[in-house]
């Protein structure tokens, strides 16, 4: 479906049509659901977040003004939703501001080394919600920086050094075993 498309269905569903609301939730819901659980380990609280995303989509439909796909929207109130519920959960994080000046060579050596993939991914756990999301969305999903500027409500220009200092903290955690 083209989004020309899309936005004639939203108006349908506007109008009252509200069963074909389940064309997005089979179009997007794969998407938002590998968003939603790269943040949150835990399946079934995964589910309820994306479903609880899919909801306040729902009940805000007529604000979707289509400056943006609405895969990105929905990715984008997924990703509030689930930022909003993990600082209810009181998590810590390793802050990017504790971080010593490191070389980008040796950064780029450790985070290169195929054999310790697995410690990256223990790595990227540990870090905090938008700094995951940034990570999902970049390398993983390889979104336009637009989309992720849109997503997590930042200037397109930060995503680039928010991206190098991450990188910096995904070093140190793997360098130290994990623990920051």
């Amino acid at each position: 479906m083209l989004p020309t498309d899309e936005q004639l269905l939203i108006a349908r569903i506007l109008d009252g049509h509200a069963e074909d609301y389940g064309y997005f939730l089979e179009q997007y819901g794969p998407e938002v659901m590998r968003l939603v659980s790269r943040l949150v380990p835990q399946q079934q609280d995964a589910e309820e977040l994306v479903q609880d995303a899919f909801v306040r989509a729902y009940n805000r439909l007529e604000t979707f003004g289509g400056r943006s796909a609405f895969s990105t929207w929905v990715c984008r109130i997924a990703y509030t939703t689930t930022v909003s519920w993990l600082r209810r959960q009181r998590m810590k994080y390793l802050s990017i501001d504790d971080l010593p000046p490191l070389p980008d060579a040796v950064v780029d050596e450790v985070l290169n080394d195929e054999t310790r993939i697995d410690e990256l991914r223990r790595a990227i756990a540990q870090l905090k919600p938008d700094e995951q999301t940034l990570i999902t969305l970049f390398y993983y999903d390889n979104r336009p920086i637009a989309d992720i500027a849109y997503i997590l409500d930042i200037e397109t220009g930060t995503i680039a050094t928010r991206l190098h200092r991450i990188r910096r903290k995904l070093y140190l955690l793997m360098k130290h075993g994990n623990k920051p």
